[in-house]
């Protein structure tokens, strides 16, 4: 009971080490903001969405199809309209200046066994950074634009080929080649 006692203060007394930093560098604000509509967005009712039936009322009864005689949701007002687009503008720059390694990959070998897989976030200037996930491990993963460093698991040189890239897997001094591609 105290060999118990003794091991619990002893992992309480244990120095914990420090969290893996998950970036680089500190945070700074987007180039391209997200969109933020203004504080009178929306406000003034356009003409004929003033009097619009805004909620339908609670059924009281069942209606079947063939009864069913209105839309069966709201036609999207210009102020839904606006927003959604200014979302999928804020999106498309986005991607717009993200770097050619940003998002998904797979890693390969020669015979095309998968080995792992990639996420990637590259601000399109500097390293890419995120992590990788395979055969129960896993870990951070920088890409500075030749090498691919991954935390726990080696490192491989690249250079592109076509739509990914190929290159050599060096893991404990054994090199092995591989292949990086977007999942299908």
């Amino acid at each position: 009971m105290s060999g118990l006692i003794v091991f619990a203060m002893a992992s309480l007394l244990m120095q914990q080490a420090a969290p893996h930093p998950s970036t680089l560098e500190a945070y700074r604000a987007p180039a391209i903001r997200p969109f933020e509509p203004g504080a009178a967005f929306g406000q003034a009712p356009t003409q004929g969405d003033a009097e619009a039936e805004l909620q339908r009322r609670p059924l009281e009864a069942p209606v079947t199809v063939e009864a069913y005689a209105r839309s069966y949701e709201f036609t999207p007002g210009d102020t839904e309209i606006a927003y959604e687009q200014g979302v999928a503008s804020a999106e498309t720059r986005a991607d717009q200046t993200a770097g050619p390694m940003d998002g998904l990959w797979q890693v390969t070998d020669e015979a095309g066994r998968l080995l792992f897989r990639l996420a990637l976030s590259d601000p399109g200037t500097g390293e890419a950074e995120g992590g990788w996930r395979g055969d129960g491990r896993s870990g951070s993963a920088l890409f500075d634009g030749q090498t691919l460093r991954l935390e726990n698991a080696g490192a491989a040189l690249l250079q592109r080929a076509g739509a990914g890239w190929r290159g050599t897997l060096t893991v404990e001094g054994r090199a092995r080649p591989v292949r990086i591609n977007r999942p299908n």
